[in-house]
């Protein structure tokens, strides 16, 4: 599931700028970020989920610290994050869920806030009062914001190491051939080698088939992959708007999670 939504120009190169410079940040400085980034913040969760059929972005100002468990115990747990966003919608909605939650998690980048993707270590229950539900949501995930520590400490340190924070596949591996595409694939399929996934495992692989670039999975999967297809369609997009080209997104089925036909 996924609607062709309208990514906001005047947003798209903001968030193209801000895909390299964001690596995730588990542990926090507790300060809360100044009302007229929040401000921004909530505004463009708002302008994401009125564009969406299927999701959408709802800002916590003030995050419980309960909300954030632990993936055993205390291990793994989010350390003094003073906001969080909730990213909402049915279901089998996670490839729009995605697309919009990175969105929102780009402009945090773009205003200087430090943010982690969590689609597994917190309170589903207490996220989804916290965003309100409606009837047939759920909270799919949700992203703590704030400024990172200066100082991490061991914690943070091992959970970088376990999921390779900094590591990513050759392009040649994420998309073979790209060297002889057009330019605008070129850029999508490298803003997609940058993109956040769950343990850094990149789920997607991509092809040109006409003039249309592909995602694919790949073999082995988890059970959030496709909140990360979703964020790679962002990614995608952000690429291909870069080198001026727009089109929209086709969903597949099987091992195409979707093609982007530029132009339409």
């Amino acid at each position: 599931m996924l609607t062709n939504m309208d990514l906001p120009d005047d947003l798209a190169a903001e968030w193209f700028d801000a895909i390299p410079q964001r690596i995730s940040s588990r542990r926090f400085d507790g300060v809360r970020p100044a009302p007229e980034v929040l401000d921004r913040l909530e505004w463009t969760s708002q302008r994401l989920s009125a564009s969406a059929d299927h999701a959408r972005a709802v800002l916590v100002r003030e995050a419980p610290p309960e909300v954030f468990t632990g993936l055993v115990g205390s291990y793994g747990k989010i350390e003094g994050a003073p906001a969080l966003a909730a990213f909402i919608g049915p279901e089998d909605a996670g490839l729009e869920v995605g697309y919009v939650g990175e969105g929102v998690v780009l402009q945090a980048t773009a205003a200087g806030l430090d943010s982690v993707w969590i689609a597994a270590a917190f309170d589903a229950q207490r996220a989804g009062r916290l965003a309100d539900l409606r009837d047939g949501e759920r909270v799919h995930a949700i992203a703590a914001l704030g400024h990172a520590a200066k100082r991490i400490g061991s914690g943070e340190r091992l959970m970088r190491a376990m999921v390779r924070a900094r590591h990513r596949l050759p392009l040649d591996t994420i998309a073979p051939g790209h060297a002889g595409w057009p330019e605008w694939a070129r850029e999508a399929a490298s803003a997609v080698r940058l993109a956040p996934s769950g343990g850094n495992r990149q789920p997607w692989r991509l092809r040109i088939d006409g003039d249309a670039l592909v995602i694919t999975k790949a073999e082995k999967l988890y059970w959030t992959a496709t909140l990360d297809f979703g964020i790679a369609v962002l990614h995608a997009e952000l690429g291909a708007a870069h080198a001026g080209v727009t089109g929209r997104w086709v969903v597949g089925d099987g091992a195409e999670v979707a093609r982007f036909v530029p132009g339409s």
